[in-house]
């Protein structure tokens, strides 16, 4: 098995111990498995999430826009205070 050195914080290597103790690991063998498990999911056998969906529509015209008064109706419709929430649309 190779070896190498890694730092780890001292409130870390504590419970890391205690685990070892409480398991019967030896320390090598603990923070393999430990880090196995919190790699797992960043390994490329893992299910990509799904690809991005784009929902699109035809946009239509909701006003008449040959219609001026229409068109102005429409502007002011917006400028009124949404009963909901009392701000502009």
């Amino acid at each position: 098995m190779p070896r190498t050195t890694i730092n780890i914080d001292a409130p870390m290597l504590k419970d890391l111990k205690r685990l070892q103790k409480r398991t019967g690991q030896s320390l090598g063998r603990l923070v393999s498995d430990l880090l196995a498990e919190a790699i797992g999911p960043y390994q490329t056998g893992q299910p990509e999430p799904p690809a991005f969906h784009w929902n699109s529509r035809p946009m239509i015209a909701r006003v008449d826009l040959s219609d001026k008064e229409a068109v102005y109706a429409a502007l002011e419709e917006g400028r009124k205070p949404s009963s909901a929430t009392g701000r502009r649309l």
